[in-house]
């Protein structure tokens, strides 16, 4: 089956000058957690999201350009499977739609391709907990929100649920943060409506003040197709998952379309982690790694991926971990070494360094083909 045929049509779309208020607001109301960002023309130049506009943290009048993200998408006459394995490469809620000569035509989201596989009996048969993400990622309902968002944004997840004295009290996403923090923006004069009246109250706030409670949950023993049912029915984008009191994991849309995905074109990782003896410990690499090269694959190609993690042992101490990750994309290679006794720790900055690096590299570009643009003739 094709793209056109399942894809959403005559979406709205933004342009680089428009407002990063007009974005949320069309986002907030069409239930979107993207947006394509279009030329005069009509051709596609960018993308938004909830996760842009958390990071940069710009205000409402700020223009969309200054939260832009490049473009990245699929054409019209693909077959689904592309969109599924672009969905999944690059850790999206969402992909645009183009013409082969990159105009936008459409978008196609998460539900849609969920929808789809529902449609055509390609889910897999198993329980919900097979697919979910174990051990959960979780924040304490007296935690702040600006924690909230920086376990968001540090761990590549949307949803986090809230634990209540040792109980699961709500659950928070990544939409619920943009929202709330710009909803501050919005509350002019002396008559401001609700309970929060700047970013830093907002901020400052305990979760479960901004939490959606009571939660949706799932067990561990139901169906994926429940899961993805709800999914479509209730246009939530996961759930917490139970083991009859006790939360155990979490299962999102995401989850579901790895699941089925056949990837084309795999990164190749070489990773030598034997060190790590928790296998928790690996889990949490796995999906650090995976939240990393799924944002740099948005810039450019990875070619070629080595993870090495080594243990230094010390008398009296628990031991120290050498990481070295090594990436080699179309553009460059890059090579970081970093040591810790967390091996998370020493991963994540090894990974924040090269993502910088890349970003650098991609924003000096991104300059000079602005600066030409502005110039009568190309400089030399």
């Amino acid at each position: 089956m094709k793209i056109s045929e399942i894809m959403r049509r005559d979406i709205p779309a933004l342009r680089k000058d428009d407002l990063v208020g007009k974005a949320l607001s069309i986002m907030s109301s069409e239930g979107l957690w993207i947006l394509p960002v279009v030329s005069g023309e009509g051709r596609l130049v960018g993308v938004v999201s909830y996760k842009e506009l958390l990071e940069r943290r710009v205000g409402p009048k700020a223009r969309v350009s200054s939260v832009i993200y490049p473009p990245y998408s699929v054409y019209v006459d693909d077959d689904v499977e592309e969109a599924i394995g672009k969905i999944y490469m690059l850790r999206v809620r969402g992909v645009p739609v183009v013409d082969r000569e990159g105009y936008l035509a459409g978008l196609i989201m998460r539900e849609d391709i969920i929808k789809y596989i529902i449609d055509y009996n390609q889910l897999p048969g198993g329980k919900v907990y097979s697919i979910m993400s174990s051990p959960v990622i979780t924040i304490d309902s007296n935690e702040s929100v600006a924690r909230a968002r920086m376990t968001m944004l540090k761990n590549g997840v949307t949803k986090l649920p809230v634990i209540d004295s040792g109980k699961l009290y709500g659950i928070i996403s990544m939409r619920d943060l943009a929202e709330k923090i710009y909803y501050a923006h919005f509350q002019m004069g002396p008559r401001r409506v609700g309970y929060y009246k700047t970013e830093e109250e907002i901020l400052a706030a305990p979760v479960k003040d901004i939490a959606s409670t009571p939660v949706t949950t799932v067990d561990r023993e139901d169906p994926i197709k429940k899961v993805a049912e709800l999914i479509i029915r209730k246009r939530y984008s996961g759930f917490p998952v139970m083991d009859s009191s006790n939360l155990v994991g979490i299962v999102t849309s995401f989850d579901i379309i790895k699941s089925i995905v056949r990837v084309r074109e795999a990164i190749p990782i070489e990773a030598r982690i034997s060190d790590l003896e928790d296998e928790r410990y690996k889990e949490s690499l796995n999906r650090l790694i995976s939240s990393y090269t799924a944002k740099i694959s948005r810039l450019t190609k990875i070619l070629d991926m080595k993870v090495v993690v080594k243990k230094m042992a010390k008398a009296g101490e628990g031991g120290t971990y050498i990481v070295n990750i090594y990436i080699k994309t179309n553009d460059d290679q890059y090579s970081v070494e970093e040591i810790d006794k967390d091996p998370l720790v020493a991963a994540r900055r090894s990974l924040e360094i090269i993502s910088k690096k890349i970003y650098k590299y991609y924003d000096r570009l991104r300059t000079i083909k602005r600066k030409r643009s502005q110039q009568e003739y190309p400089i030399a």
